[in-house]
Formats: structure tokens, sequence, C-alpha cells
């Protein structure tokens, strides 16, 4: 009866061990996580409000036309008429 009464013992001290040992891994990654996106430069657009993304020269027509022209799907057509 001690020893069975002893085995859970170890098996719960063990368990809460590996168990404790994860969570300050887990805990020490996500900190470092936190730490490397903060670092990091966020980009923005920087586009004014007036400026727009169609370069000059062309119409939306021809980008709506460039992209039905190429890639997967290409044959589908991107608005449909009634």
């Amino acid at each position: 009866d001690f020893v069975e009464g002893n085995i859970h013992h170890k098996a719960l001290l063990i368990s809460l061990s590996v168990c404790s040992i994860l969570l300050v891994l887990i805990i020490v990654f996500c900190y470092f996580r936190y730490k490397r996106q903060e670092t990091r430069p966020r980009y923005s657009i920087g586009l004014e409000q007036d400026e727009t993304y169609i370069p000059p020269g062309e119409s939306l027509k021809d980008l709506i036309e460039q992209s039905q022209s190429s890639g997967s799907g290409s044959g589908l057509p991107l608005l449909v008429r009634k």
C-alpha cells in the first residue's frame, strides 16, 4: 500500500514538473515573438487621399483587361452584364 502511494506521488511530481517546464517554454516563446514583432518596422502604404493606384496613361478598363488575360481562371468574366 505504501509503495503504490509513493508511485502515485512520483508520477504526480513528474507530470507537474513537465507541465511547468512546458508552460515556461511557451511563455518565453510568446515573449520573444512579441518583442520581435514590436521591433519590426510597420509598413504603411503612404498614399495621400487624392493619389490613386492607377498609373498615369492607363484606365480602369485597361487594368481589368490585363487581369482577365492572365492567371488561373482567366476565361471567367470579372463583371456579369444583364
